[in-house]
């Protein structure tokens, strides 16, 4: 068996700001995706969280809430160095780190313990060299698996530094916990469905024969029984193969609009991909998430049959699945888009391969032109009749 740690610190952003700035520890702090009146709030910190301000908020609200609340604005590079700071370090104990997302970390560490002692022990020293070393709270998760560990992490966040799930025991540390806990049960159809189902707990979903929850869920029901069990056999995977391009907009107002929803989906494909040719690099997917009006969520990943970076290839490929994207008629507030699994964008011609077909040829053609006007004048000089309902003063 393995043993796996998950390592999480709360409202990472937020606190990032606060380790870096000493006007802002032990103080309310919001990071934002802006200071307009449309600005949402990304990360809120702990002393903000008691105040009842959390991510999904708008600026304003949380103003009226808070008058002292310390707004910083999103600042992606720091996040980042700050991720790699951690992941390095983390990596002094295993070869085996992989960086989730902002905050979180996973490390295999199986196999250390003649060179660390036990598994236990050397989490609790990551934990300290991670408080002391960059000034950030976290909590660390214990157990054979990823998907286990990270929920041993997030339970155990508000109580104590470290939680570890004995092996074997991992369904029963899953039964009671609230069925938001589980990853994967997000606010998309599969929730609404349990919800009608009235399943309150991991217990509950676990304990539905799986041939009973393939009806009322279908494609989603396998994955989710299995998470429900404990079952995780993903391998904690290399940092280089997360490396992200990613884009983000929010709404001037929020919207159901499909025309203006596909509109903002297209810029922001449209940016990524002038992002991904400068940098010479290609996509295999992108995740699309999007958070509504009410402060919920959604995500989905589209995933393309050859690496990429041509928005006409992504776009029509997300236009297929767009209603799968946006199903809830709820009106939606942000929209952001992952360029995931990236890729040297390395051409090479085959002695077999056919020319180009002459649709494709002319996109290829008029995307190069339309780069290098916008090198020389900015993105406004020249843009598609699609995205011209969209205020780029508004953008993130």
């Amino acid at each position: 068996m393995k043993d796996i740690l998950h390592i999480e610190v709360p409202s990472f952003q937020a606190t990032v700001e606060q380790a870096v700035n000493r006007n802002c520890r032990d103080r309310p702090v919001a990071v934002t995706s802006g200071s307009g009146g449309r600005a949402i709030i990304l990360s809120a910190s702990g002393e903000a969280n008691r105040e009842g301000i959390y991510a999904g908020m708008l600026l304003q609200q949380a103003l009226k809430l808070e008058h002292r609340l310390i707004v910083v604005d999103s600042n992606p590079e720091l996040y980042q160095r700050a991720m790699n700071a951690m992941t390095k370090h983390a990596s002094q104990y295993s070869p085996y780190v992989e960086p989730i997302r902002y905050g979180q970390v996973a490390i295999d560490m199986t196999g250390t313990t003649r060179l660390f002692g036990r598994v236990k022990d050397s989490a609790y020293q990551i934990y300290k060299d991670i408080h002391d070393h960059f000034r950030l709270t976290s909590s660390i998760g214990i157990s054979v698996n990823k998907l286990v560990a990270s929920v041993a992490a997030r339970y155990i966040s508000h109580y104590a530094e470290l939680f570890d799930v004995l092996k074997g025991s991992e369904r029963t540390f899953l039964e009671p916990l609230e069925l938001k806990m589980l990853p994967g049960v997000g606010h998309g159809q599969e929730r609404i469905l349990l919800d009608e189902l009235n399943i309150q707990t991991i217990g509950m979903l676990a304990g539905i024969p799986i041939d009973k929850l393939i009806m009322a869920l279908g494609k989603y029901a396998l994955s989710l029984h299995q998470k429900a069990l404990g079952i995780d056999h993903s391998p904690v995977l290399p940092p280089e193969r997360h490396f992200e391009i990613k884009e983000e907009y929010t709404l001037n107002e929020d919207t159901n609009d499909d025309h203006l929803l596909l509109g903002v989906v297209y810029y922001l494909i449209e940016r990524g991909c002038s992002r991904l040719r400068q940098k010479n690099k290609k996509s295999s997917s992108i995740r699309v998430f999007c958070r509504y009006s009410d402060s919920k969520v959604a995500t989905r990943t589209i995933h393309f049959p050859e690496a990429t970076h041509r928005e006409y290839i992504m776009y029509y490929q997300t236009q297929k699945v767009f209603e799968q994207l946006f199903e809830r008629r709820t009106r939606v507030r942000y929209i952001s888009i992952a360029f995931e699994h990236l890729t040297q964008s390395a051409e090479q011609t085959s002695l077999f391969a056919q020319s180009l077909q002459p649709e494709a040829a002319r996109h290829e053609d008029l995307h190069t032109a339309m780069d290098r006007l916008r090198e020389r004048h900015g993105y406004e000089v020249v843009r598609f009749g699609l995205t011209q309902p969209i205020e780029i003063e508004a953008e993130c």
